[in-house]
């Protein structure tokens, strides 16, 4: 009898052991999401003289179609942080921020997104993310957004305008989070300069 409680004590003791080092694991941390997030411009009341634009949802190059926060050490190789993400892809993220942009412009009649809306327009905006990615080539690193951007007239069928912009925005730190704070920055600037360009076609 004796041994068999000795038995089973050890048992017990060792059965807490286990219990107790399976709540002391480390867990998987989750991956800290980031987002799209620059200043939002000042609506307008829209111009009742203006043209209508639709806003089609924009497309991203092969690689660049995920919510993984991309970077390259060489070139050529695309890599991903494991720990660090987008909240979703950023060309669905764009979507919105492209809408508002245009809307501020007090250009348009009405400015409306291919998410919401199946009405007809008089022009079209179509956009691609060519790249979006953290470079580690030089010091600091820098974050390189390429977006091709296509202006379509739907009443006469034909192509309007259609540029390619680059822009690159050195990190304030070489990680993640640095690399978010570049990309806000660059998706800022490149969204002025296609604003820009799409009012000119206008005039």
């Amino acid at each position: 009898m004796t041994v068999k409680r000795r038995t089973q004590g050890g048992y017990l003791r060792l059965f807490i052991l286990i219990l107790f080092m399976a709540w002391n694991l480390p867990t998987a941390a989750e991956p800290k999401t980031y987002l799209l997030d620059i200043p939002l411009p000042d609506i307008p009341f829209p111009n009742p003289a203006g043209r209508t634009l639709l806003v089609s949802m924009p497309k991203a190059s092969p690689g660049f179609d995920t919510s993984s926060l991309v970077y390259i050490h060489k070139y050529h190789i695309l890599e991903y942080y494991k720990q660090s993400q987008w909240i979703d892809t950023p060309a669905r993220m764009l979507l919105p921020l492209l809408v508002l942009q245009f809307e501020a412009t007090g250009k348009f009649r009405a400015v409306l997104s291919a998410s919401t809306s199946p009405i007809a327009c008089e022009l079209r905006l179509d956009t691609e993310i060519v790249r979006l990615q953290q470079e580690f080539q030089t010091e600091p690193s820098l974050v390189r957004l390429v977006l091709r951007a296509q202006l379509l007239d739907m009443a006469l069928r034909r192509v309007v305008a259609t540029k390619v912009f680059e822009i690159e925005k050195s990190t304030q730190s070489e990680d993640a989070e640095g690399g978010v704070i570049a990309a806000n920055q660059a998706v800022k600037k490149v969204l002025t300069d296609l604003t820009a360009f799409i009012v000119e076609q206008l005039n």
